[in-house]
């Protein structure tokens, strides 16, 4: 019999994540449209036009960056679709540290990764279940040590680990444990 696997909604990575580094994200999702695939780019402006209010625009699209930003900030904290697709626009817009992560992920053995061009706003959410010994800082040490030259902060590296690998810290667990259940 398989495995359940249990998925947490998109949108539940608000409770990891900093108010102001919640608004950074969406701030340079908003800024960069024209470095984000097209479709993306669509699914983000429907979804701003339909949910989100900026004061003195009947269109939200039109508001500038950070003031359309700013007022996304609620939809990011209650739609899984807003944030799957910030989160993924996000994505591409940092290729390299993409690159690094995935590296790491896969040297440290984490299962069921899907390719790094695979779009994980596509995905049901997140899987619940994260290494205990793959902390945040063991992840962020590595990949600084793998990739020294990418200029990302910590915050950033953290980000692409949790969408990467389609995890978040909700249920850590050890390797041990993991291999006594079979």
């Amino acid at each position: 019999m398989p495995e359940k696997v249990e998925y947490l909604p998109f949108h539940a990575i608000n409770e990891f994540m900093r108010d102001d580094y919640r608004l950074v994200v969406i701030s340079e999702v908003l800024t960069n449209q024209e470095k984000i695939p097209a479709e993306k780019r669509t699914a983000i402006g429907k979804m701003i036009a339909k949910f989100v209010t900026v004061q003195g625009f009947r269109n939200s699209n039109l508001a500038p960056a950070g003031r359309k930003a700013k007022a996304s900030v609620s939809l990011f904290e209650r739609s899984p679709e807003f944030v799957a697709q910030i989160v993924e626009s996000w994505r591409t817009l940092h290729e390299s540290l993409a690159g690094a992560v995935f590296s790491v992920l896969t040297e440290r053995g984490w299962d069921s990764l899907q390719s790094l061009e695979a779009d994980r706003s596509q995905f049901p959410g997140f899987v619940i279940h994260w290494p205990k010994e793959d902390t945040f800082e063991v992840l962020i040490i590595a990949v600084h040590k793998k990739a020294p030259q990418l200029q990302e902060s910590d915050d950033n590296v953290s980000l692409m680990a949790v969408w990467l690998g389609n995890r978040l810290p909700y249920d850590l667990y050890t390797q041990e444990a993991e291999e006594e259940k079979r």
